[in-house]
């Protein structure tokens, strides 16, 4: 069966771990194709509200450069799906780490009667966990917002209503953007195509240039909703699946020499100022299986972090906010479980102790946030 004529995903309770597999097939594209003028608004939202004050975007020709290598480390939430405490069906799991060495399970998701809940995505604060939402035997695919603080979901998105497969949904850094892949939309080329919403708006936004008759799939937003990247299959690929890379400002694919290979490339997530992405690719000269690698726009280079990659299969990067944290997940012989979760220090270019994170069963699909430190009490005056 070709990437094209696969059907909606279904009720495996590994579907993750399937998508994965099919994806391959696929590879990353950046062809620079022009497009229509299209307005950019960089959103700056809380997780809650839906008032925007606009902010500057980095610049397309040089990203920036963010360095962490002297800041101290900031704590971090984990979002990820298992099949702990239920083999047929996953559910969402919280998890607080100190950047260091220690962490703790926190309350997860409520559990949904009979539905799998995978593939998390959390705004930059944590506050707010997108997901998607499978019911076995009945709806496809839905994607769902849950408000972490007041322990409640959010009310119903409206595309939901639509007849359609819809997953692999990702949200941005302020709460204010969901992309998403759909299959066989009506008015989309055809296949699984990309599609962008606007919570603020309550409605669609155009993506010219981005979809084609190949399938898009895999979409990752950088933080200001500015950079999309994503997988494809389509015919003028490098291989069996690249990695594409979509700018809004300009409303159109960005070249990505020396990325893409003859191999699968996949899993492409920008960094949060958009200099590096972060992708997954079988090609030979790694340690094995599919490894993970990063990407640098400005010097066009391709390395993969010391001591990350194993001789099993290492899969769905995610940055952290502040650009210093990768989490992953592998199926490297060392972990308890047949996929466990790994945190990395890019600063310091070392795995970092998660304990208590992973268990014997499926832990994957993992999604990172910094909360904010609570402001300090004012002092009181002396008498």
């Amino acid at each position: 069966m070709t990437p094209a004529q696969s059907p909606p995903p279904g009720d495996h309770p590994r579907h993750a771990k399937l998508l994965t597999g099919h994806l391959g097939e696929t590879s990353l594209l950046l062809l620079g194709l022009g497009g229509p003028a299209l307005s950019y608004e960089p959103p700056a939202v809380s997780a809650h509200s839906t008032q925007v004050s606009p902010q500057q975007p980095a610049a397309e020709e040089e990203p920036a450069s963010t360095s962490t290598t002297n800041a101290a480390p900031r704590p971090l939430v984990l979002a990820f799906s298992s099949l702990r405490d239920r083999p047929a069906f996953a559910a969402l799991y919280f998890y607080r780490h100190d950047g260091v060495s220690r962490g703790e399970l926190l309350p997860g998701q409520p559990q949904q009667p009979e539905r799998s809940d995978t593939q998390p995505s959390l705004t930059a604060d944590g506050t707010t966990c997108l997901s998607t939402s499978k019911q076995v035997g009945g709806f496809g695919p839905r994607v769902q917002l849950y408000d972490r603080q007041r322990n409640t979901f959010l009310p119903e998105l409206p595309f939901n209503d639509t007849f359609a497969a819809r997953t692999e949904a990702t949200l941005s850094a302020d709460g204010r953007w969901i992309v998403f892949s759909v299959w066989d939309q009506a008015g989309q080329p055809g296949g699984w195509d990309l599609l962008l919403y606007d919570r603020q708006a309550n409605r669609f936004v155009d993506l010219p240039g981005l979809n084609t008759a190949s399938n898009e799939r895999e979409p990752a937003l950088s933080p200001d909703g500015r950079w999309i990247t994503f997988v494809t299959d389509r015919p003028t690929g490098a291989g069996l699946s690249d990695v594409g890379l979509y700018d809004r400002k300009g409303a159109s694919l960005v070249e990505l020499p020396g990325l893409n290979t003859p191999h699968r490339e996949l899993n492409p997530v920008p960094s949060p100022d958009g200099r590096q992405l972060a992708f997954v690719s079988n090609r030979p000269d790694g340690a094995g299986g599919k490894d993970l690698y990063l990407y640098d726009r400005t010097t066009r280079q391709v390395r993969a972090p010391s001591g990350i990659n194993s001789a099993g299969h290492e899969q769905t990067p995610r940055f952290s906010p502040d650009g210093r944290y990768l989490v992953f997940v592998s199926e490297r012989s060392t972990g308890p479980g047949e996929r466990d979760l790994f945190l990395y220090d890019l600063s310091r270019q070392q795995l970092l102790p998660t304990p208590g994170l992973n268990s014997p069963a499926e832990d994957f699909d993992p999604a990172i946030a910094q909360p904010m430190p609570a402001p300090e009490s004012p002092a009181s005056p002396s008498r």
